[in-house]
């Protein structure tokens, strides 16, 4: 059986050189790389896990924390996220917490046992404080879990000024915002709060609909808002994440208007359903890569021992137009 003293004389390296570039530590020139690997090729070498995880004392696994992983969003964030750990070495632990206080806590209680280097984390139905008290890396995505954790989100306030623009330069009058829980303490709330002041300064009415936790279900979505739109015949306008829109667009259509002479549709996230509507949706995009990376990089910091707590607003975030909105 071949060891990593073969991988060495084959590769011409130093038996130093291989152990950084299995454990992908220190730089590494590509040419090297590629001696490593051809040589671990020819001899069919297959290095030691268990005594890689030894050596180094990690596990090489990272927890990532959601409420709902078949949410658009939380789906794609976890499809880069996981592309990205793994090229750093790196395998990942879906903690789906179906919004249930009980399953986030047992998914809490396996990051305790250290089980895991480190934790992304985009929900918290929990005390910040439980979160506080983990003795491991965590990096948060999208929520607030306390001033010694970092969060990493989009530049939302930004994102709500976008969102508005097209109804106040199309000449909506009356526009719906269909909005998550307030209770929920994320950076992504201020969206909302901004979109209605900009409306509100340019005289145009704003219509708040707040979600409830057991209305957060696609299936729902399409009976609130032909509901909304029975009270409120009045709108000429609607605003969500590209899920919600989605929705909205049937309901429009069936009902015999027209989109967007009729009603202004704009969507949030830029989520795969944005881009398969008919009519094309308009729509805020995030920036899901980047925010992907700077999360894994932060984390990756944390587990080497950087004392990381500020948050980080990723500003390229922009505004996608289709054919909901007015030219």
């Amino acid at each position: 059986m071949p060891t990593i003293k073969d991988v060495a004389a084959l590769s011409g390296v130093s038996v130093t050189t291989v152990s950084r570039v299995l454990n992908k530590r220190g730089y590494i020139s590509q040419e090297t790389y590629k001696k490593v690997y051809n040589a671990m090729e020819q001899l069919d070498y297959q290095p030691n896990q268990l005594a890689r995880n030894m050596y180094s004392q990690r596990t090489y696994f990272i927890g990532l924390l959601v409420p709902d992983i078949s949410h658009p969003f939380f789906a794609k964030m976890a499809h880069y996220i996981e592309i990205m750990l793994f090229s750093h070495g790196y395998k990942l632990i879906l903690c789906n917490t179906q919004k249930n206080d009980a399953r986030e806590q047992e998914y809490l209680n396996m990051l305790r046992q250290n089980k895991v280097d480190g934790a992304i984390v985009g929900t918290h139905m929990l005390e910040i404080s439980d979160y506080e008290k983990l003795s491991l890396p965590i990096v948060a995505m999208d929520v607030f879990l306390g001033d010694s954790i970092p969060t990493v989100c989009a530049n939302h306030i930004r994102g709500g000024k976008l969102a508005a623009k097209p109804f106040i330069e199309g000449g909506a009058s009356c526009v719906l915002q269909i909005k998550g829980n307030h209770d929920i303490k994320s950076p992504a709330w201020v969206r909302h709060s901004v979109f209605s002041s900009e409306l509100t300064e340019n005289s145009i009415r704003c219509i708040d609909y707040e979600l409830k936790d057991e209305e957060f279900s696609r299936e729902k979505y399409y009976t609130i808002i032909n509901e909304l739109l029975d009270r409120y015949p009045e709108i000429d306008g609607v605003f969500s994440t590209d899920t919600v829109v989605a929705n909205a667009i049937k309901c429009i259509l069936e009902r015999g208007k027209r989109i967007p002479e009729d009603v202004i549709v704009v969507g949030y996230d830029g989520v795969d359903v944005a881009k398969i509507t008919y009519p094309a949706m308009s729509y805020i995009e995030q920036p899901f890569i980047k925010l992907s990376e700077i999360i894994v990089d932060l984390l990756l910091r944390k587990i080497d021992g950087e004392k990381i707590t500020e948050n980080i607003t990723v500003e390229d975030i922009c505004y996608v137009e289709g054919n909901t909105t007015r030219k």
